[in-house]
């Protein structure tokens, strides 16, 4: 009953939170910039753009995979600039070893923290910063403002004095990236390629190896069976379900990726299985997943960002997406893979009123329609 009293008062209080902290930061020295650049498509060049800073603190490892693109395409057109990177946990790692980025700061959400960093931003005399977030909390305004950039740009922030240049984009019938790719042509860049791109050094790769290595069957299928919250995860059953689906071929292995705090599970469930099945007990980081994900011959996973790491290393998949029906969005599609080499199922929608659809309603012989291989 407090939980639901507390919720109910957090939700009453969030929009006059962030009223309060968009009357405090929505401020800026304005830039004088000719309006007609978003149709010229020419920014860097018309404003002599010599270092740009994404913000990717929202911490999300889908997010950041797709804004691979946007490092590489910049850098082989204007491989002089500058590029930074804010990021915050884990999606940090997705970038440590990318060769078109300069400079990564780690996010912190303490004020004091967010703040020195910001202060060390500022410092830089960034020309161009870009947030891609959909609805700002008080202390990403905050922290735009004290990084104090030359030009801000934003999406959908129409009435907004923060941002010098606002992207009008709701394209609800086009997967994401296609966004990424608005913001790169009015940066001015040309003949963009919207793929993403992973990069693991040698002795990371060398860990997926030594694991394939201990693996004698021909073909690998990786389960992923968690996501961001327990609606998006696999329970127990349906995880021994689909082991025992891909077990079954004598030419094929099962093994799965997990978090570090989900070890002891994952070692649990898959010592339930005599044959097989192989546990990777040295999964310690994002990094080691896709240096395991690397050696798969199919991915299976409810999380999008897995989704989107396994489009990076052109692999074919099975993801499972909770239907859109009756939700009056397009996730599956503007979230969804994008790739050719991904077969998506959809699980049942949940009819109970105010309750969210649950990963596990799907049927698991939905994929042998799908698969003719298993």
């Amino acid at each position: 009953m407090l939980r639901k009293l507390n919720r109910m008062f957090q939700d009453y209080m969030r929009p006059k939170r962030l009223a309060m902290g968009k009357w405090i930061w929505d401020r800026k020295d304005k830039v004088n910039i000719d309006t007609n650049l978003l149709d010229k498509k020419e920014l860097i060049e018309s404003e002599n753009i010599k270092s740009i800073l994404f913000l990717r603190y929202d911490g999300k490892i889908g997010d950041m995979v797709i804004n691979t693109l946007m490092f590489r395409e910049i850098k082989k057109q204007y491989p002089h600039i500058k590029i930074g990177v804010v990021a915050r946990g884990i999606a940090g790692e997705i970038i440590e070893n990318n060769p078109y980025i300069d400079v990564i700061y780690n996010y912190e959400k303490s004020d004091s923290k967010a703040k020195r960093l910001a202060g060390e931003i500022e410092g830089e005399n960034y020309d161009l910063l870009i947030d891609f977030t959909d609805m700002l909390r008080v202390n990403q305004m905050k922290f735009i403002n004290l990084c104090k950039a030359k030009i801000n740009m934003g999406i959908n922030k129409k009435d907004w004095n923060l941002f010098d240049i606002n992207l009008e984009y709701y394209e609800t019938e086009k997967h994401i990236k296609n966004r990424y790719g608005r913001v790169l042509e009015i940066l001015g860049i040309k003949d963009i390629d919207l793929s993403y791109d992973l990069h693991l050094t040698e002795s990371q790769k060398d860990k997926g190896k030594r694991f394939r290595e201990t693996i004698k069957e021909e073909r690998v299928v990786v389960i992923n069976p968690y996501g961001a919250s327990k609606h998006r995860t696999f329970n127990e059953h349906k995880i021994k379900e689909l082991i025992e689906l891909f077990s079954r071929r004598e030419d094929t292995a099962v093994t799965l990726v997990y978090p570090p705090d989900k070890r002891e599970d994952v070692e649990k469930i898959s010592k339930m299985f005599s044959e097989r099945v192989y546990f990777n007990g040295e999964l310690k980081s994002i990094t080691d997943t896709i240096t395991t994900l690397e050696y798969a011959d199919l991915i299976v996973t409810p999380d999008t960002s897995i989704v989107h790491i396994g489009v990076a290393l052109d692999k074919e998949m099975i993801a499972v997406y909770r239907t859109d029906e009756g939700t009056g969005e397009n996730n599956s599609l503007v979230w969804g893979p994008g790739s050719e080499k991904v077969i998506q199922i959809f699980a049942k929608s949940n009819e109970g009123a105010g309750e969210e659809s649950d990963i596990n309603e799907f049927d698991i012989n939905e994929i042998l329609r799908v698969s003719k291989e298993y």
